[in-house]
């Protein structure tokens, strides 16, 4: 019944997606023909937050985004449904029309949207015009390691996972380029004075080739104790996986996310002894929600960005309502076979630091040496 369930979840996602990425595909082509100048735009001194899966990347993606006169990101609906520069003006164009006739597509898309969010909300609520992550600009060209939750078992999609480790030099370069075109078509359509914020928690295993790409790129990463961040991730895909037949509680699939956020926990390990402290940030789940505004004011003086009154009161406002929050996600380590220990010699936290980590503004854990 699972192969079942498998193979006709994979045909109605097919026959939605492969439409849609082919119309996204041709698009991007498209752009180069309409807008020539595509080629001149520069991506300066962008911020990417990495960090293990559920450790706090969305939380600091959206307060780092309040800073909207400093940094741009993009919104779920450029990523889904517009990431080609001609894409995007015909949706805006489709808006003002829209409001020219009362807004009943718009009043619709509410609608429908209370119904999804709902689904969502203990796990990783989101609308179309929430920060998201700009990973998913690379589903189109088979790059987005979030097939995971289809494909459990491909070795293709792991690689993805450990994208410098195990996928080959071409393919990195590869799929690094359509990552920058799209980069460049949201800058050339927010505006080119901003500053890339992007948030991807797989991003980790890229970080590597992103400071070669962006030798002046900011990085954050986050971080949280493993017995905590591995069992919330697994239970935050449960739901998908299941629909595609698949059991996110098989040993051999939790084998392998645990591997994966290992190799997470050492390259963030890596880049705090690397990248010099303006460049690179390593920040704890727990520091940054007991201080959120706190971690975001110092993170924006660390790395050379300027507040503003307006991003600093707009700060202000989501870290109140932050503080009000309460995840009803509920998550148990024993629902996934591990235990406390196993994960910590996984993740090698019982052996010791082999650099003195700089200081960093948000107070990061302090490693011993």
């Amino acid at each position: 019944m699972s192969r079942l369930r498998q193979v006709v979840g994979t045909l109605i996602l097919a026959s939605i997606c492969i439409p849609v990425f082919l119309l996204h595909r041709f698009a991007l082509r498209l752009d180069v023909w309409l807008y020539p100048s595509l080629r001149d735009v520069a991506i300066s001194k962008p911020l990417f937050i990495v960090g293990l899966p559920r450790s706090g990347t969305t939380l600091l993606h959206r307060l780092m985004a309040t800073q909207s006169g400093v940094f741009t990101t993009m919104p779920l609906w450029e990523l889904l449904l517009a990431p080609a520069v001609c894409e995007k003006h015909m949706l805006r164009r489709l808006r003002n029309a829209d409001r020219r006739l009362g807004s009943p597509l718009w009043r619709l898309y509410q609608a429908v949207e209370r119904r999804l969010v709902g689904s969502f909300e203990n796990v990783h609520a989101t609308t179309l015009f929430s920060p998201e992550e700009d990973y998913l600009s690379l589903l189109p060209f088979g790059g987005c390691f979030l097939d995971v939750i289809r494909a459990p078992r491909s070795e293709r999609v792991w690689k993805l996972g450990h994208f410098c480790e195990r996928l080959q030099r071409s393919q990195q370069i590869a799929l690094l380029d359509v990552y920058t075109g799209v980069l460049k078509r949201h800058l050339f359509f927010r505006g080119q004075h901003l500053r890339l914020l992007s948030k991807n928690p797989s991003f980790t295993s890229w970080i590597p080739v992103l400071t070669e790409a962006f030798p002046d790129a900011c990085i954050v990463g986050l971080r949280r104790v493993p017995h905590e961040s591995v069992p919330s991730q697994l239970s935050s895909l449960q739901s998908g996986m299941n629909w595609f037949g698949n059991d996110v509680t098989d040993a051999d699939i939790v084998a392998r996310f645990v591997e994966l956020l290992a190799a997470y926990w050492r390259m963030l390990e890596e880049f705090k002894c690397t990248l010099q402290p303006e460049r690179f940030q390593l920040i704890t789940y727990e520091r940054l929600i007991s201080d959120s505004e706190s971690v975001v004011r110092e993170l924006m003086e660390q790395f050379g960005y300027e507040v503003t009154a307006a991003g600093l009161l707009s700060l202000q406002r989501q870290c109140s309502v932050q503080k009000r929050y309460s995840s009803r996600h509920r998550y148990r380590l024993e629902t996934f076979g591990l235990h406390p220990d196993q994960l910590d010699r996984s993740f090698g936290l019982h052996s010791k630091s082999r650099c003195q980590a700089p200081a960093s503004p948000g107070r990061p854990e302090t490693l011993s040496c």
